[in-house]
Order: C-alpha cells, then sequence, then structure tokens
C-alpha cells in the first residue's frame, strides 16, 4: 500500500516518494524511486532508495538500501532492469526486476544461487517463490526468528513456493529439497551435518503466530540432540510433525512422526522451548523398536557411552510409550521381547529379557513383571529370574523376594529399590548367598582351583553416587577353615577403573590342599591371618595390609617341602640359615617347623615384609624350623616394589624353582 505518492516531470526524469511500500514478504520504508528516460532513447536508467526493508517473518531487516540499473523495454512491451543492490546487511547481491504480462518478476542471484519472487498483478492470484541451490546459511535470520540459539552450517536448499496474503496473514508453502544441510546450536548441545530431504512446508505467518507443517522423506545425515547421536542410512526415513507458535522460541507439535521402517518408529505430541538448556519440554511419545541391534547402532550408541557403557550391544526388540513433563520423563511403559544386552566391557549381561515394565514419577504406582533366561555381572553367572515390581515416584521395587541360581547355589534378593536421590541415583538391596561353589567361583574369576561354598548374608547393599556399600558379611568355607569378607564397598561398580574395598579374616586353613591348589610345594599344618584395608583400582592391588601365621593344632604335623623352602625364600627375598648348608637341601624331601609367618604392608607400589618375629641376627624369620633336619628362612628385604613380589610369587606358583648358590 502506498502511503503517500509525489511525481515531478523535469528533464525527462521521474521521482516517485513513497512512504511505505508492503508486499506480502517485505515492507519499505522512506523509498524513493526514480526513472531517467533521455528522449528518443531506447532504454533509461531505475534508481530506487530505501531507508529500510523489513521482512520481519523471514528475520531479514537491512538498511540503506540502493539498487539501480538500466530499464530496458522489449518489443512485446516487457520491462526489465538488472544491477547490484547494496544495503547494510545484504551488499554483493545481483538484482533484477522484470515487468512480464502483468507480473512483476524479482530475482536475487548470486553464483549460481536465486531467489526468485513471481508478484502477479491480480491480488486474487499467489505469489510464487523460487528458491534455486540457495546456500542454507541465507536462512540464518529466518532460523533466528523461530531459534534464536541456532544457524546453518552449510549444504543448500531448492523450493518452489506458493505465498498468499490476506487480511490474517501471509500463508506459505510447497515443495522443498535439502542438500547437505548443516546445523548447530550456540551451545554445541544441537546439531546435524549432511542431511539430505525431500518434502512439503506448509506454513501461515500471522502478527502473533506462526504455524508450519512439515512433511519429509530423509536419506542420509547426522543428527545430535543432546547426548543422543544418530548417523542416518541412505534408505528414506519418513519425518513429519504440525508445529505452532505464539511465543517467542515456545513450539507445540501435534501429529510428530518418525518412521524408519523395520527399525525404530515415533509417533506423538511434544512441546519445544528453544530458550532453555533442555529444549524438549513436555511429550506423549509411542515407540517401536522392532531391531534393537540395528536402532542401538544407528541412534544410542552416543547415549549408552554418556553413561559410561561405550561398547554396549543390544538385541530383541522393544515396544512402548514414554510421557515427558517439565523436561523430565514422567511415564514409561514397555514391553520387551527376547532383548539381550552385553556391555562389551565383561561387567554385566541378560540374555531372553522379556515382559513389561512400567515406570512413573508421579504418586500412582504401576505394577509390572521381567523375566531373563540368564545373566552374569562381572563374570558371575546367574540362572533365569523373574522379578515382580513396582513403580511409584520415579523409583521401581521388588514386589516379593527373588531367588535365581548362581554358580551351583542360590542368590537370593530379599529386597531391591531404586529411587533418584537429589541428583544421584539410589539402590538398596538386601542380599543372600546360599552354597554357592567356590571352585565355580573359581574359574569364573581365573583363580587356582579352591574347593569349597559361599554362604551369607548381605542385608544392607546401597548404591549411591556411584558407589556400593554393603552392610554384613560373608562367610566362605574352604580348606576345612573359614574366611569371613566384611567391610565391603565398590566405587564406580559398571565405570571406569572400578574400586574394591573390602577386608578379610583368616582361620584354621588346611595349609596342605590350599599350598597344593596355589602350586607352592607342600606345607601340612593350618593357617591364620588377615588381609586388612584391602583396595583393588581396576582389580588390581593398590593397598593392603596382610599377614598370614600358621597356628598349631593337637595331633596335626607341621612340615614344610623342600620345594616350598625354596619358594618363600625367593618371595622373602632372603636365605636359608642354622642347621644345614644350602647344598644339603637337596638330600631331604621336607623339613619340621616350629611356626612361618609372612606379612606385607602395601603402600604407594611398596610392601613392608615382615615374618614371625624377628631374626636374631637381622632381618625377619619367615620359617622356624624344629627337629631334625632343621631349616630356617630369614628374610632380609623389608620394603620390596609390589611388581617385583608379583613377579616372585607368580613364578613361584608356576613351579620357576630359585637357584641355590
Amino acid at each position: 500500500m502506498w502511503a503517500c505518492v509525489s511525481p515531478s516531470v523535469v528533464a525527462r526524469t521521474l521521482t516517485l516518494e513513497v512512504d511505505r511500500l508492503t508486499t506480502p514478504v517485505a515492507r519499505l520504508d522512506g523509498v524513493v524511486l526514480a526513472l531517467h528516460w533521455p528522449e528518443e532513447a531506447t532504454q533509461g536508467e531505475l534508481s530506487l532508495k530505501s531507508a529500510s526493508l523489513d521482512a520481519g517473518e523471514l528475520g531479514y531487516r537491512w538498511r540503506d538500501v540502493r539498487w539501480s540499473c538500466e530499464l530496458h523495454r522489449s518489443a512485446a512491451g516487457d520491462w526489465q532492469c538488472a544491477g547490484k543492490l547494496k544495503a547494510r546487511g545484504a551488499s554483493g547481491l545481483n538484482l533484477s526486476a522484470r515487468l512480464e504480462a502483468g507480473a512483476l518478476v524479482l530475482e536475487a542471484s548470486e553464483g549460481s544461487a536465486r531467489i526468485v519472487l513471481n508478484q502477479p498483478r491480480d491480488s486474487a492470484v499467489p505469489t510464487r517463490l523460487e528458491l534455486v541451490r540457495l546456500p542454507a546459511t541465507w536462512l540464518a535470520p529466518l532460523l533466528a526468528q523461530a531459534w534464536s540459539e541456532g544457524k546453518p552450517t552449510g549444504g543448500r536448499i531448492d523450493a518452489d513456493w506458493r505465498i498468499e496474503q490476506d487480511d490474517a496473514g501471509i500463508g506459505i508453502g510447497g515443495p522443498m529439497a535439502l542438500s547437505g544441510i548443516g546445523l548447530d546450536s550456540s551451545d554445541g548441545s544441537i546439531a546435524a551435518e549432511g542431511v539430505v530431504a525431500k518434502g512439503q512446508v506448509q506454513g501461515r505467518l500471522t502478527d502473533v503466530a506462526t504455524s508450519l507443517e512439515l512433511a519429509f522423506e530423509l536419506a542420509g545425515g547426522e543428527f545430535l540432540f543432546g547426548p543422543l547421536y544418530a548417523q542416518l542410512p541412505a534408505s528414506p526415513i519418513q519425518v513429519g510433525a504440525t508445529l505452532h507458535s505464539d511465543t517467542a522460541g515456545q513450539w507445540n507439535i501435534a501429529a510428530l512422526r518418525w518412521r524408519d521402517p523395520g527399525v525404530f518408529e515415533v509417533e506423538g505430541s511434544a512441546r519445544l522451548d528453544t530458550e532453555t538448556d533442555m529444549p524438549l519440554r513436555e511429550a506423549d511419545l509411542r515407540f517401536v523398536l522392532a531391531a534393537l541391534h540395528t536402532a542401538q547402532a544407528r541412534y544410542f550408541d552416543s547415549l549408552f557411552a554418556s553413561f559410561g557403557l561405550a561398547g554396549l550391544s543390544a538385541s530383541g526388540s522393544v515396544q512402548g510409550a514414554l510421557g515427558l513433563r517439565a523436561g523430565e520423563w514422567n511415564t514409561l511403559d514397555a514391553t520387551l521381547d527376547s532383548v539381550s544386552i552385553d556391555d562389551g566391557e565383561g561387567r554385566f549381561g541378560l540374555a531372553g529379557l522379556s515382559g513389561a515394565m512400567r515406570l512413573r514419577r508421579g504418586a500412582t504406582a504401576a505394577e509390572s513383571e521381567l523375566s531373563w533366561r540368564s545373566a552374569h555381572v562381572h563374570g558371575l553367572a546367574l540362572g533365569a529370574a523373574t522379578l515382580p515390581l513396582r513403580s511409584v515416584g520415579g523409583g521401581v521395587a521388588l514386589r516379593a523376594p527373588v531367588a535365581m541360581p548362581m554358580l551351583g547355589g542360590t542368590l537370593r534378593v530379599d529386597t531391591l529399590r531404586y529411587a533418584p536421590e537429589q541428583g544421584d541415583v539410589r539402590l538398596d538391596m538386601a542380599l543372600a548367598l546360599d552354597a554357592v561353589n567356590l571352585g565355580a567361583l573359581s574359574s569364573a574369576f581365573g583363580w587356582p582351583a579352591f574347593e569349597g561354598t559361599i554362604s551369607g548374608e548381605l542385608p544392607g547393599v546401597r548404591y549411591v553416587g556411584d558407589r556400593l556399600d554393603f552392610d554384613g558379611g560373608l562367610s566362605v568355607q574352604m580348606f576345612d577353615g573359614s574366611v569371613s569378607v566384611s567391610q565391603l564397598s565398590m566405587e564406580r561398580p559398571f565405570g571406569v577403573a572400578p574400586m574394591l574395598a573390602a577386608s578379610v579374616e583368616f582361620s584354621g586353613l588346611d595349609l596342605q590342599p590350599l599350598t597344593g591348589a596355589f602350586g607352592f610345594g607342600e606345607i601340612t599344618g593350618r593357617l591364620d591371618g588377615h588381609v586388612r584395608g584391602l583396595r583393588l583400582l581396576d582389580w588390581e592391588p593398590v593397598a593392603f595390609d596382610a599377614a598370614f601365621r600358621t597356628v598349631k593344632r593337637s595331633g596335626e604335623r607341621q612340615r614344610i617341602s623342600q620345594r616350598a623352602v625354596r619358594e618363600l625364600t625367593e618371595v622373602g627375598g632372603g636365605g636359608i640359615a642354622a642347621g644345614l648348608q644350602a647344598q644339603m637341601l637337596k638330600a631331604f624331601s621336607s623339613f619340621g617347623y616350629e611356626r612361618i609367618g609372612l606379612s606385607c604392608v602395601l603402600a604407594n607400589n611398596v610392601c613392608t615384609m615382615g615374618g614371625a618375629g624377628p631374626a636374631s641376627n637381622g632381618g625377619y624369620i619367615i620359617v622356624d624350623g624344629s627337629g631334625l633336619p632343621r631349616v630356617d628362612v630369614i628374610g632380609h628385604q623389608a620394603r620390596v616394589d609390589w611388581p617385583v613380589l608379583v613377579a616372585r610369587l607368580k613364578a613361584a606358583t608356576e613351579g620357576q624353582m630359585p637357584v641355590f648358590d
């Protein structure tokens, strides 16, 4: 609409001054249009000046617009003019204007990229907008209108849209193709790269609201949404949604759909707030993961890695529904069919997981049941089990105790409660072990072939802040004696470099089968001892206070073999003293002893060594001989590097005999 026109004709020049000129997509203020046409000439010069050009709905606002061109008229009566456009914020574009069959055609171009606007004289005929090989970066202002933190980083756009204007606003839409599109948010939490898509866009722009209807087929590209990274296949994925916004940064999404046939499908509704750290504020989604293995590699690997589960693999199928409120999950219903999970590091795994899981954050509880065919945790094999579950307040708990086979015995889970607590995960359990086979446990952990059983109760097991603490203890019956484990705790049990802490007490172990299991020669008698303050980092010892000593028992002989003497001598870094010379040992297979003792306090990768008592000539007694032939073993190295001591122990148990000079 022209608000004011002031024509004047002086020396073949026509000047029009317009306060405001409006089109369906833009408004120009302070317009001065001048036409200079020399007498009897076939062409003239047209110039346009505008204080501002404002295409607010599209995000473009230019100042000091300048354009001039040579105006031609064809024999058919059409007009054409082309020249360079200059403006603050938009300089260097080629702009042409043509008046053809009563329609005004404006074309802006740079290289092979073109924007063509065809404005018919008849206002009832839609305006046509063509985008040809348009760099996506040109649409940065338009994207900023919907998402202030986002910007396109590459790719091109082709589109052929129709624009219709009425008193209520502007309708715009038509086919659109995207090639190699890139996108990034200012904080890097949302991004896209190499996106290829084609489809339809229909939009409605008014002074108070914006509405969009999108329907696309994706054929490749990468997406990042927080911890969720997806690498799309070349096979088509159908994406669609209807969006509405009447407040900056706020979008209501209906008819949302993502269809990766046979792999991952989602449909539902959502609400976005692009001005917050977590843009997805509300959602009601239904999903189907028909091929969990393919979907995991395509969509969820990065999400698992963010939880310290890089390398996790999954198979089977899952379907269900997810509800989000205020940027957090509110409800989750999932039906699982033959799901198998393995974290790739041997820390845990499940096979044949089936059933239903219903989780609730609110005050209304939901019950469900899951079962598995087999499972394992840090190498410990678990048999089939069924878990009756109840969820309320964001947590989940067992509704009844569960027993499952474990290494020839039984693991009983009396209680299990999981709940979020001040941003951390909290897990409370009560466990009991009954007659678990120690030989099977030894095999699972790669230990020597111990024999015996493990029983005990852990009435309080708490997992908070990536730390696992155990109340109570375990009692192990082995080698005709007992071993008790207490003060058990674990940090990062499912993360990188887990830390295990414990204290262990030994009582009355029969040394003959014990030394036989370790391949350490042969010693008869009974052994007491302890390993207190034990710390294992990534299953390697970094600290402990260990001491072992023999105890007399009526009626039992105390003998030590020649090989065991030599191994203890090597481990202690000491020598043989009193009774016999080293060369004479070869004549005897075993010796009597009064006592045997060995201790090590490990700190900073160094063991401070000790024995059954101080030796008279310095050092410490490892073997205090008795009778004839008599042999004493004295240790002289008070401090030994832990790797050196481990090497000595390994050599001893592998039968590498030391040589006595």
